[in-house]
């Protein structure tokens, strides 16, 4: 039974998860690097306890949220091994799954301690503590990636148990499944908005002052932390390639269709796109 829980780092995600945490009488313990985030942890509520070190943040926690870029992680798992108690879960909220879990068994080999991973998918571009709130994981699709050992297996069933408490909606994978998946369904999203911001901008900032809601709605995810999404794109890159192929092959085929002057192809492909986006209206997360 999960009562006592360390979040180690304070920003969006780890704030909104201490927010939701303390509403239903969980203890928190927070750390996080820099002075004025422990004392912003503290004084908004986010924490019970704030600590200087990630040791002494995770010390007698039945699981700890590792929410800091992917590739801070492995070595804050060595940071932490030898303080954390027997039968410890550790957990983290990073985008990308393979590499980490990869990473994290091994520096955990032998503590008494297993890492099972979690992505709920609740983020924002939005940033740091300012931006959390208690309702960041209500109504969210959260994926859980245990290995087929009985240890992680359950381990991966308390965080759904614990995911589920905060009312996400949770669904366990293998973590190659779950980098596949979420390099079509987020990475390759993000960085196609990324991509249009370039191409719009592409003569400079005067057009920016001529571009609409579209631009706005369809950009706004572009504007996310440039360090998260680095460590993404490279611990995820096989699979993010594939999808990047993907899209140009589909601005290829629509390419063909106006070359040719086959203007009602387009149109079809337009209705098409626009009957897929209704359905995800009708059947995708909180938020749509």
């Amino acid at each position: 039974m999960i009562e006592s829980v360390a979040i180690v780092g304070m920003g969006l995600m780890g704030g909104s998860l201490g927010l939701a945490l303390r509403a239903r009488g969980v203890a928190v313990h927070g750390y996080a690097r820099r002075p004025e985030s422990r004392a912003q942890a503290l004084a908004g509520g986010f924490v019970d306890t704030v600590h200087e070190s990630a040791a002494a943040a995770v010390a007698g926690a039945d699981l700890v949220v590792l929410c800091t870029p992917v590739l801070t992680m492995p070595a804050l798992v060595r940071e932490i091994r030898d303080a954390l108690k027997p039968g410890c879960i550790v957990t983290d909220v990073g985008s990308t799954k393979q590499w980490l879990d990869g990473a994290l068994q091994g520096a955990l080999a032998g503590s008494g301690a297993v890492y099972v991973g979690s992505h709920p998918m609740a983020g924002s571009e939005k940033a740091g503590m300012v931006a959390a709130r208690a309702d960041l994981y209500a109504g969210a699709c959260v994926m859980v990636t245990p290995g087929d050992d009985a240890p992680a297996m359950d381990a991966g069933n308390e965080l759904r148990c614990f995911w589920e408490a905060l009312g996400a909606v949770v669904t366990l994978f293998t973590p190659a499944a779950h980098d596949r998946l979420v390099a079509r369904t987020s990475h390759m999203p993000h960085l196609m908005a990324a991509l249009l911001v370039e191409a719009v901008n592409r003569d400079g900032d005067w057009v920016l002052g001529f571009c609409g809601p579209g631009f706005r709605d369809t950009t706004r995810i572009a504007a996310g932390s440039e360090d998260v999404w680095h460590d993404i794109v490279k611990s995820n890159a096989a699979a993010i390639r594939e999808e990047l192929a993907a899209l140009c092959g589909g601005i290829d085929v629509l390419c063909s269709k106006i070359d040719a002057g086959d203007f009602e192809a387009v149109r079809e492909w337009l209705a098409d796109c626009r009957r897929q986006r209704e359905a995800f209206r009708h059947h995708g997360q909180q938020g749509e």
